[in-house]
């Protein structure tokens, strides 16, 4: 484990790349989703207390490793920028590689303790949220996109001081112009209740770089006589109504559980879910190009190589101007 020697490689790469950011209420489904997008077993659950930032980067050998960033010590005080390498994970399983993600999770919130030569003490951390990020290198040649996913902690509201970090740190992450927006909306609960449909909106006021992702609508099949849910969700989905995303919503269906993960194949999940709701007649003019992770994928590409498009032209060089000779500056008089 080593600190990496030129971190402004890095400040560069994410200033200059558009990010897709995934933020939700706590349980909402987001872990899930990304982690069916980037193929990472990425940790779910309540220990989910930092930032995790996935990149995906075009090169000749496949590669895959877990670096911590640092931005903040034990008493949230900012610190300088410092990124170290943490583990190669490259040959390792799904299960060892969770693994290793959640032991890089307590190691950025115990920012005092050195991860090279120091052990961690069992449930004991010095900051239960932070900035501090756990960031995951997928590389190689099959990597099409150089493309940086951040996931943010849930939103939690068991105590307001930690909604108020939480909710600043999204705050943080979306307000730049190239950031692609993810907000996850479960099914669950009323549309008009969950917080990450304000922020998503004071953040992107046009919506044109938000797409919304509507998880857990396995649970609302059960309640087909629910007209009254039923219309809310897929009048959200269509991109109508009050609470309408110009990109609108799509549905994806997670596994359930990690045992259903396991035994069955969220793609088989997913296309019985949906299914099953066009067998309502709410949701059958619903376009079926709304349903689906492959959908969202495609989506996802489009407003990123808009943002790369509108990006392009301050980030390129341009000609140096001549400087005219002391000849041709006479000939001019």
């Amino acid at each position: 484990m080593c600190e990496i020697e030129e971190p402004s490689l890095n400040n560069e790469f994410e200033e200059n790349t558009p990010s897709i950011v995934v933020f939700g209420d706590k349980s909402s489904g987001k872990s899930s989703v990304l982690k069916r997008l980037v193929g990472l077993p990425l940790p779910m659950g309540s220990t989910k207390c930092t930032p995790f930032e996935i990149r995906m980067l075009q090169t000749e050998e496949p590669l895959r490793k877990i670096s911590l960033r640092y931005i903040e010590d034990e008493n949230h005080k900012p610190t300088t920028p410092r990124e170290v390498e943490f583990a190669n994970i490259t040959d390792l399983n799904d299960e060892e590689i969770e693994e290793k993600l959640r032991e890089a999770q307590r190691y950025v919130r115990n920012p005092s303790i050195n991860a090279e030569n120091t052990q961690l003490l069992p449930d004991s951390d010095e900051l239960t949220f932070t900035k501090n990020v756990v960031c995951v290198t997928i590389s190689g040649p099959d990597q099409m996109h150089s493309l940086p996913m951040v996931e943010l902690p849930g939103i939690v509201r068991d105590e307001e001081s930690h909604e108020n970090f939480l909710l600043s740190l999204v705050k943080e992450y979306i307000k730049k112009e190239t950031t692609i927006l993810v907000p996850v909306f479960q099914a669950t609960s009323g549309i008009a209740t969950q917080c990450v449909s304000r922020l998503a909106r004071e953040a992107d006021p046009s919506g044109l770089r938000t797409v919304g992702v509507l998880t857990k609508m396995d649970r609302i099949i059960n309640y087909m006589s629910d007209d009254e849910k039923h219309l809310e969700l897929a009048t959200f989905v269509k991109g109508q109504g009050k609470h309408k995303l110009v990109n609108s919503v799509y549905v994806i269906r997670n596994p359930s559980s990690v045992r259903s993960e396991i035994f069955e194949d969220p793609d088989e999940l997913e296309k019985a879910t949906i299914e099953a709701l066009k067998q309502h007649r709410i949701w059958r003019d619903v376009p079926s190009d709304q349903f689906g992770l492959n959908n969202l994928t495609m989506k996802l590409n489009e407003l990123q190589q808009r943002s790369e498009a509108q990006e392009r032209p301050e980030t390129e060089e341009r000609p140096e101007t001549e400087v005219p000779s002391e000849a041709q500056e006479q000939s001019s008089i």
